[in-house]
């Protein structure tokens, strides 16, 4: 993306679709930018594992911009996209899922 003249790459994970998640990094940026332009490099499906990774395999580059953590300034993104494409899908097991879902006590039951 470029948002004023910085070319900046962001890191995220959502359910919603991408149209959706776009206009909203549009929004949060046009506070700190007044041109913003953004381009999906890509997208995986069960991949909820690779923003923790991303974060701390790319810390270095890490580029703040006000309390927004998940935006970095790569050297060579294709070299990081191949990275994270080596990455195996991560699906929740169902016990995963019901401690998402905040049903921790059905998820793991408790042996007194």
């Amino acid at each position: 993306m470029k948002a004023g003249r910085k070319l900046l790459h962001k890191i995220g994970i959502t359910k919603r679709p991408i149209e959706e998640r776009v206009a909203e990094v549009q929004r949060d940026l046009a506070s700190h930018y007044k041109s913003i332009e953004i381009q999906v490099l890509d997208t995986w499906e069960h991949r909820g594992n690779v923003e923790l990774y991303f974060k701390h395999r790319y810390q270095p580059f890490n580029y703040r911009i006000g309390t927004l953590t998940e935006y970095f300034k790569l050297n060579d993104v294709e070299l990081v996209l191949d990275d994270l494409q080596q990455m195996k899908p991560k699906i929740l097991t169902s016990v995963e899922l019901e401690l998402m879902e905040g049903n921790a006590t059905k998820a793991m039951p408790v042996k007194i």
